[in-house]
Order: C-alpha cells, then sequence, then structure tokens
C-alpha cells in the first residue's frame, strides 16, 4: 500500500511538472487566457505535492542516534522550510499585486521568472532529500561498521 501511494505520488509529481511546462509553452505561443489560468492553477497544486514529498520523507526520520540524526533532520528541515517559505512569499506577492494591479500574471516575464523559480524550488527540495539521505547511509554504515 505504501508503494503505490509513493508510485503514485511520483508520477502525480512528473505529471504535474510536464503540465506546468505544457501551459507555459501554450502561455508563450498563443498567449490565450486557458494558458494562464491553466499555469496559475496548476502551481499550487505542484507546490502541495512537493510538500507532500518533504512531510513523507521528514515523517520517517532518523533514530540511529542522538546527535548526528538530529543534525541531519534539522538540516533538511531547515533547508525545506526556507525553500517553501521563499517560494511561497513570492507566489502570494504575485498573488497580491495582481488583486491591486492587474494583468501581472498575464505578464510573459512574471511567468518566465516565477517558472524559473518554482524549477529553484524543486531542485533545492530535492538536494535537500539526496543530501539528507547520503548523510543518514553515510551514518548508518558508520553506526554498523563500528558495532562489528
Amino acid at each position: 500500500m505504501l508503494n503505490i501511494k509513493n508510485s503514485l505520488r511520483n508520477i502525480t509529481t512528473i505529471l504535474m511538472n510536464i503540465f506546468m511546462v505544457i501551459s507555459l509553452i501554450i502561455v508563450l505561443v498563443f498567449k490565450n487566457d486557458y494558458g494562464y489560468a491553466m499555469y496559475w492553477v496548476i502551481t499550487p497544486f505542484l507546490m502541495i505535492l512537493v510538500l507532500s514529498i518533504i512531510q513523507k520523507w521528514s515523517v520517517r526520520g532518523l533514530n540511529a542516534d542522538t546527535k548526528e540524526s538530529k543534525a541531519i533532520q534539522r538540516s533538511f528541515d531547515d533547508t525545506t522550510t526556507l525553500a517553501t517559505v521563499f517560494f511561497g512569499m513570492v507566489y502570494l506577492t504575485i498573488q497580491g499585486i495582481q488583486s491591486f494591479k492587474g494583468n501581472l500574471t498575464n505578464n510573459p516575464i512574471t511567468i518566465i521568472s516565477f517558472f524559473i523559480i518554482m524549477l529553484l524550488y524543486e531542485l533545492f527540495t530535492y538536494l535537500s532529500i539526496y543530501n539528507a539521505k547520503k548523510e543518514t547511509a553515510r551514518l548508518l554504515e558508520k553506526q554498523y561498521n563500528k558495532k562489528k
């Protein structure tokens, strides 16, 4: 059951990224309202999926020891929290300015800039997970070899 949830989450994340690229292409080539709406609707859903990936990995934790495990978990939590807050603030700022100024979400420069920020957010998240897994493997190997 857990593998089905994980693979469904991964497939959904890949599909959402594909839809995001498709909507970016529609926006830049055709400049129609459907593309703009699709782009700004997919964005929060993609953020929720990335947050669920962070939450899934964060829940596992590591109880190998009391010092290094907490340092690995804290580093992971800090990095992903800062990336999520930055991404969320940029998104909310764009939506806030849109409500006062109007037509900001239809600006190609805003859309391309936000797309780059979203890619960086996902990159930071996956790099944080990779680094935490690598540090966890190193710690477990050190503890396992120490007990022998």
